[in-house]
């Protein structure tokens, strides 16, 4: 039997201008910024530790949850469990100071997000988004 680890996720999504935050990880695919929680960590913190990790945003807002999924995965015979949050934030920090965990930052615009390389969970999670901010 194959060893099983179950992982939880905060992601932000990160609306300026019109356009939502992504980053693309080193399998092509872009998603919203944010990681794992650590063990004893709130999801505040979690949410804000990644997002300065990976973009170097040292203020951040976290508003409600806009989302919540899961998938799983095999990886040399173990099976992975993920458990996604997805919550509305808001920061007046645009620069990002790119990190190794990613290849790519973009600012997206709402009309563009439905060409990308991305999970269809991140679709309906940025069109809940929409509908909730009525984008």
């Amino acid at each position: 039997m194959s060893k099983q680890i179950q992982k939880t996720t905060v992601k932000g999504i990160f609306l300026n201008n019109g356009r939502i935050l992504f980053a693309k990880d080193h399998k092509g695919k872009w998603e919203l910024p944010g990681g794992r929680i650590d063990f004893n960590e709130t999801i505040e913190i979690a949410l804000k530790r990644e997002c300065k990790e990976e973009l170097g945003f040292d203020n951040i807002q976290i508003g409600n949850i806009v989302d919540a999924w899961t998938f799983s995965s095999t990886v040399n015979d173990v099976d992975y469990h993920f458990i996604i949050l997805i919550f509305d934030c808001t920061t007046i920090e645009t620069k990002i100071r790119s990190s190794d965990e990613h290849t790519e930052y973009a600012w997206v615009p709402l009309d563009k997000i439905g060409g990308l390389n991305m999970r269809e969970e991140y679709k309906e999670s940025i069109r809940k988004y929409r509908e909730l901010k009525n984008l």
